[in-house]
Formats: structure tokens, sequence, C-alpha cells
């Protein structure tokens, strides 16, 4: 750690960005506090539903509960997670990161409210690559104790911040298409991923487009994980219209993944 991150805030107000009022960023709690769980939903392979399952679990767990639900992506190129909330703020996870390590006091708007009083990380697209691994953390930390659920958007974890993200959570849904070339990159990657007892899920995803691979082939997956296995139907786009249509479709395995995280 550099001499400026040692020194940088620990804690962080998470003020919505509407909310124009400075806030100094540090805060020492009174007592300890109760951490929320973190779930990552990491891609298998590009295409897999991240994004929209992490949008759609959270936007769940919003309308259910009555403490906070923050969701959240790394930043990157695609912009996929402000386009589908709907919600777009200034400076993603990694540049907030990124802003600790330089020793600046965060103030001001951090995330944006969507529907369901949903709390959004996510910024449009961007191509840069924060790193800022220590101070990643300690944002996770902080929105763990501000939320009673964070769930972050790890794309396929090619970005050093998706990475620490997900090595940050306290449960992983690993997400991959229900092919044959789904079932097989997946399995490659999982492979060389060490396993999580107790906090993974896997997640499968239907793909209209191609051949469902056999269950059998899903099931010994999840076997060899000693996880979960959820299945998860085709979902179209996430515009206005057709929201309603995907949260209904996905409505069982987001309860089960749900279910899971209360275990």
């Amino acid at each position: 750690m550099t001499a400026a991150s040692a020194e940088a805030p620990t804690h962080i107000g998470w003020v919505p960005v509407p909310d124009h009022i400075s806030r100094d960023a540090h805060r020492t709690p009174a007592a300890k506090v109760r951490l929320g769980p973190l779930l990552a939903v990491c891609g298998l392979a590009g295409g897999a539903g991240a994004t929209t399952l992490s949008y759609l679990i959270a936007l769940a767990a919003a309308r259910q509960s009555s403490e906070p639900v923050l969701v959240a992506d790394t930043g990157g190129p695609s912009g996929g997670l402000a386009a589908r909330a709907c919600v777009e703020v200034p400076r993603s996870l990694g540049e907030l990161a990124e802003q600790l390590a330089t020793g600046v006091t965060l103030a001001g708007g951090i995330y944006g409210t969507g529907r369901d009083g949903l709390h959004v990380l996510a910024t449009g697209p961007e191509f840069s690559s924060p790193q800022a691994d220590e101070q990643v953390r300690r944002l996770l930390v902080d929105a763990r104790e501000a939320h009673g659920l964070t769930v972050i958007d790890c794309g396929t974890l090619t970005r050093e911040a998706e990475q620490t993200a997900a090595a940050a959570a306290t449960h992983v849904a690993w997400m991959l298409t229900a092919t044959a070339h789904g079932v097989s990159r997946g399995r490659r990657v999982l492979e060389a991923v060490p396993r999580m007892a107790g906090k993974e899920l896997i997640v499968a995803r239907n793909d209209v487009r191609q051949a469902n691979a056999p269950l059998r082939e899903l099931r010994r997956i999840a076997v060899e994980r000693r996880a979960p296995l959820v299945l998860v139907p085709h979902l179209s786009g996430l515009d206005a219209d057709r929201l309603a249509a995907a949260a209904d479709a996905a409505q069982v395995p987001v309860q089960a993944i749900l279910g899971a995280l209360r275990r």
C-alpha cells in the first residue's frame, strides 16, 4: 500500500447523487455493525448474462427488503448496468477507489436511485482500468455496512477491479449459458478457481438461439463445485417496456438465489 492510500479515509458516506451537500467521508463507527452479504455475479464467458441477472436480483431484493440494496459494476466499456437500470453516475467503483488511493476525500453523491429505491453505482462506457485494489475492498466493506445486500456485476473477471470484487464477495454466482459451448468454457474457467464451500451458485441461462446442453452436464458442474444449480430462462433486453416481463420470467431463479444468500 502506498503512503497516500494508507492515509485515505477508511469509511465512505454512501450519499445519493442528487444530494450535492458535501460530507466528510471519514467516520469512526461507534460499535461493530452487521455487514450485509455481497454477491458477485461472474460470467464464465461473454454474453452469459451477468449484468442482466445482477440487476434483476438487486431489483427483486429492493422490492422485498426494508433495508437499502445496492447494485454496482466496476466500470468498463459496455456501460450495460447503467443502461439496464436507467441510472448513470459520474464515477465508477474503480474511479472512486482510485480517488481514495490518492487521498482525495469523497464528497457529494456516490450512487443514483433507480426503480423501487434501488441504489445504483454504474457509469456509462469507460475505457480506463483503475488499479486500487485495497481501496476497492474498503469501498465494498462500507457498501456492505450501509446496505442489506450488495450485488456486484463482475463481468467476465477480465479487469482487476472485477477480480478484487469477486475475491471480497461473501457469495459468488458463476454464470454460464446452458449450451455445449457454455458448459465447455465454464468448466475450463472453474477448474482454475478454488472452491468457496457453501458460498457458490452455478447459474445456467437458457439460450433460445442454440441447443441446450444436457441437464446432466450442468448438474455435473454443480456437483463438482458442491454448489446449488439455478436454471434461468432466456431473457431479452431490459428496456422499460420489457422489464416487467423479464422480472416475471426470472422470478423463480431470482428467489432461489436470494434464498441462498439468506442461509
